[in-house]
């Protein structure tokens, strides 16, 4: 289903995604990520030797992600999409290349229009990517917002990279981490009503679908960049 939207996308587009690696000169790695206006500043510090004995482990990194909100301090809300995160990036660093050591993610909402989990963990890929952790896939992150209807419960209305203002219509969202390489379904955060097996297959579809076409466009920008900064003076 492909119906306009307010902003004048079609059901399945994303708003067209902004990136900006090390925009923290203290950090190892850093990145800032937009969805249209949605921002998400993601900074990587390590790996590095922990401050604790206690969270160092002989034969693997350690791995500590941090979301700090626009203002105010961390709720509810920044500790789900914490524990999100943090299975979304222990999936992708190949810990076992940096023993003994820690590694800290920590990402600033800076501000908020829907897809913030999306945002974040986009941002937060960059950031490790940008401080040449070595990891094993690329992850990518987006949101999916789903409206149910009476009348035809077998073909619920997908709404892709939702706004706030589209978030607060949808019955549910659902953020997914989605594994490029192997295709599959890393991390999962969803909120609002319980969802059937039939949206389920849908988010996933239409959610594997477009990480697939971010992928491409990372890749591109990117590499645009990177033969920039290279180009012989």
């Amino acid at each position: 289903m492909a119906a306009a939207r307010k902003d004048g996308r079609e059901s399945n587009q994303m708003r067209p995604p902004h990136v900006e690696l090390r925009p923290l000169l203290r950090a190892d790695g850093s990145a800032r990520f937009k969805f249209g206006s949605t921002t998400v500043i993601a900074g990587v510090f390590g790996p590095r030797e922990p401050k604790s004995r206690a969270r160092e482990l002989f034969d693997r990194a350690t791995l500590d992600v941090v979301v700090r909100p626009r203002v105010g301090i961390p709720g509810a809300v920044e500790r789900q999409m914490e524990s999100h995160l943090a299975h979304l990036l222990n999936h992708t660093i190949i810990h076992t290349d940096y023993p003994r050591t820690q590694i800290s993610v920590v990402l600033q909402l800076v501000s908020c229009d829907g897809s913030i989990a999306a945002a974040a963990g986009n941002a937060a890929f960059l950031a490790l990517l940008d401080a040449g952790v070595a990891m094993r896939a690329t992850v990518l992150n987006v949101c999916v917002g789903v409206r149910f209807n009476d009348e035809t419960p077998n073909e619920p209305a997908i709404v892709l990279d939702p706004t706030e203002r589209e978030e607060q219509d949808c019955d549910s969202t659902v953020c997914l981490g989605v594994d490029g390489s192997r295709g599959q379904i890393v991390s999962n955060l969803s909120s609002g009503a319980p969802m059937d097996a039939v949206a389920w297959a849908t988010c996933i579809s239409a959610g594997s679908q477009s990480c697939k076409v971010l992928e491409s466009f990372l890749r591109l920008t990117l590499q645009k960049r990177l033969e920039v900064f290279l180009k012989p003076g």
